[in-house]
């Protein structure tokens, strides 16, 4: 995604910040309603307390409990009512939401920080909404994106070595879907990735994540489990599609089966080279049978 050129049309205050919380853009919503320049502001860092976020019970969020810092770290979206510091020295009262990503260029963690004055929001949520599917949907499945997913696996990897946090992954691959595409068309290609990725994602714990990584191919990232709970829950996922049938029209249903690659995260192992492992291990799932999980 480029953000670039998406920031200049929103209709809410919107700034990106590095993984140091460098501001890096500022858009000219964000310079109406605070009445800083982009001059003034970018190059900056939020921690420097421009705009002086202040939650309800007092508390300046810009040195305790940062939305954007937390965004970075844990890759979640936040959102808060707080009010800010306008050039002039009045408060304004803002609902404000952080959403993190990945830089497609760089691989660089950043923080996407919208904020809109709350007596006005009710006209700006159409746009918010689509620049969040920009930064974690994929348009298609409607699950997450390669984007999203790519930059929660660099976060697990973080927490294995911080914490410990055991870390498994799932590389899936749809079989024979160009068959699908072949026989059916294109219109019902979609319908069988769509379905299969809601039945991944709905069937995984409410902790993992699961994201569309590329035409028929999805992840899943699980955390905190062991090589045998990694193994059961992609085993439960195979049979929880082979065993459904997608509806393409009022006669006409398919049937799919997925091969799927396990891969468990070890002390020296990099993000490339777990995906490398799950994606080899599904490989050979294809190879020596399909519809089959293989690990290692």
């Amino acid at each position: 995604m480029d953000y670039k050129k998406i920031l200049p049309h929103l209709f809410e205050g919107a700034y990106i910040v590095d993984d140091n919380r460098k501001i890096v853009h500022w858009n000219q919503e964000a310079e109406r309603i605070t009445g800083y320049s982009q001059n003034e502001v970018i190059g900056k860092y939020c921690y420097d307390n421009i705009l002086r976020h202040m939650s309800h019970d007092g508390t300046l969020l810009c040195h305790q409990g940062c939305p954007l810092k937390s965004s970075i770290e844990t890759g979640d979206i936040n959102e808060a009512y707080v009010a800010l510091h306008h050039k002039k020295g009045y408060r304004v009262p803002v609902f404000v939401r952080t959403i993190p990503f990945m830089d497609d260029t760089t691989k660089q963690r950043m923080a996407l920080e919208l904020f809109s004055e709350t007596h006005r929001r009710k006209n700006m949520a159409e746009e918010n909404k689509n620049l969040k599917k920009e930064l974690l949907q994929d348009p298609l499945t409607l699950i997450y994106n390669r984007r999203f997913m790519d930059y929660q696996l660099e976060l697990a990897i973080d927490e294995f070595k911080t914490f410990g946090t055991t870390l498994g992954l799932l590389f899936i691959d749809i079989d024979h879907f160009k068959r699908v595409n072949d026989q059916y068309g294109h219109d019902a290609g979609d319908k069988v990735l769509s379905a299969v990725a809601q039945t991944l994602a709905l069937n995984v714990r409410s902790s993992d994540y699961v994201g569309r990584y590329g035409g028929e191919e999805f992840i899943a990232l699980l955390r905190g489990v062991n090589p045998q709970e990694m193994r059961l829950m992609a085993e439960r996922l195979r049979l929880l599609i082979a065993e459904a049938s997608m509806e393409i029209d009022a006669s006409t249903s398919i049937a799919v089966t997925i091969s799927i690659g396990c891969a468990y995260y070890q002390d020296d192992g990099t993000k490339a080279s777990l995906l490398k492992t799950a994606d080899q291990n599904m490989y050979q799932a294809k190879q020596t049978g399909r519809n089959k999980v293989v690990s290692s």
